[in-house]
């Protein structure tokens, strides 16, 4: 799913010949870390690279899983990396790829229209329904980043991680 999420990404940074404005900038004193004036250009592209079968809608938990919210994790032992992430994903629209993962988008509430994703934010499931649909088993919380100006946005955990108890990073698991 990570090689799925960072084939899509590349497809689009090189059918605009730049990295959209949709990415957490992680430079060292940078006092305005997000850009998302094109994350909608950029999610509306980013879909159209995946197999999606399905959209499930935020309130359908016939075809998505209900994950247990960051206050249950964390009284069952579990962590997470930054104290102020709400970890959203039960009110975020699904997308179920054809091979039973699902891709999740975090849009802005305030905007007030649930199809513009103004957000860097997003979820995956790598197996969907099947489970254990766990924090840091099968479930993952990302994040669109840049070290550096001059590269390619990536997605990896910068902002946002919550792990079950016993479940690991993103990171800790691409990098084993």
């Amino acid at each position: 799913m990570y090689s799925t999420t960072e084939n899509a990404i590349n497809f689009v940074n090189s059918q605009t010949g730049t990295s959209l404005e949709c990415y957490r900038y992680d430079f060292y004193g940078n006092t305005e870390p997000y850009y998302v004036s094109e994350c909608s250009e950029f999610w509306t592209e980013f879909l159209k690279q995946l197999n999606i079968i399905k959209v499930c809608e935020i309130d359908d938990t016939t075809c998505r899983p209900q994950y247990k919210t960051k206050e249950q994790v964390l009284q069952e032992g579990g962590t997470q990396r930054n104290q102020s992430c709400s970890h959203p994903i039960n009110q975020m629209k699904g997308y179920v790829l054809n091979d039973g993962s699902i891709f999740y988008i975090y849009y802005m509430p305030t905007t007030g229209m649930p199809d513009v994703h103004v957000s860097t934010f997003f979820g995956i499931d790598v197996n969907g329904v099947k489970g254990p649909n766990k924090w840091g088993y099968d479930l993952f919380y990302l994040n669109l980043n840049k070290k550096r100006l001059d590269i390619p946005t990536v997605a990896i955990t910068a902002v946002c991680e919550l792990i079950e108890k016993g479940g690991q990073s993103a990171e800790s698991l691409l990098t084993e």
